[in-house]
């Protein structure tokens, strides 16, 4: 298992909004199209699409070269995610926290956006981490053990010594992935701070 494990590249991690219904998600359209036009991430951003239609779907998608960004609708929560589709350099540690890293920056922006009013904002003591290959990553205890000392670090940087909450779907047809809750309330900016 470590050693398919270590190559895992297809991974992704949703912040979730604090308040859902404060922002529809074709408000972000014309968000994430700026984007575009004034290359506001350091990704090759390519198009936006409109999947709100979908339930509990990927909501709105900002496609870049490198991974995807979306206003992301699942469970009947929304957040922002972003999945690296592109291999990415490091070791998966570094990985992780390059992968955690440009989500809180995109987070951060949205937070920013003078046409959003405000209205975003993202609890950054909820995240959901998975990965994309079934592969190198089942749903499966032994992954989860493979995995746990690079979650352990990735979360020892974020939140320190406090307590994290950490759940996994158990059913193996489900993609693998865990979902964390910090027993304290912490901000994109807190948390880009404490990455470095």
């Amino acid at each position: 298992m470590s050693d398919t494990f270590a190559d895992l590249q297809r991974i992704g991690l949703k912040v979730f909004a604090a308040d859902g219904t404060a922002v529809r998600p074709h408000e972000f359209v014309p968000v994430f199209h700026r984007w575009i036009q004034r290359k506001a991430v350091d990704q090759m951003l390519i198009d936006v699409a409109d999947y709100e239609h979908v339930p509990d779907g990927p909501g709105i998608v900002l496609v870049a070269h490198e991974g995807n960004y979306s206003v992301d609708l699942g469970d009947g929560a929304m957040g922002l995610m972003y999945y690296r589709k592109q291999p990415a350099g490091g070791d998966l540690d570094t990985r992780l926290a390059s992968l955690t890293r440009t989500v809180l920056r995109a987070a951060e922006l949205l937070e920013e956006e003078p046409a959003l009013g405000g209205r975003v904002r993202f609890r950054a003591d909820q995240l959901e981490l998975f990965a994309n290959d079934r592969l190198r990553a089942p749903n499966a205890e032994a992954t989860y053990k493979a995995f746990h000392p690079h979650l352990h670090a990735l979360l020892a940087r974020l939140y320190g010594d406090a307590a994290c909450t950490v759940t996994r779907p158990t059913d193996a047809r489900d993609r693998f992935g865990v979902r964390i809750s910090a027993p304290a309330p912490a901000t994109v900016t807190q948390l880009l701070a404490r990455l470095g």
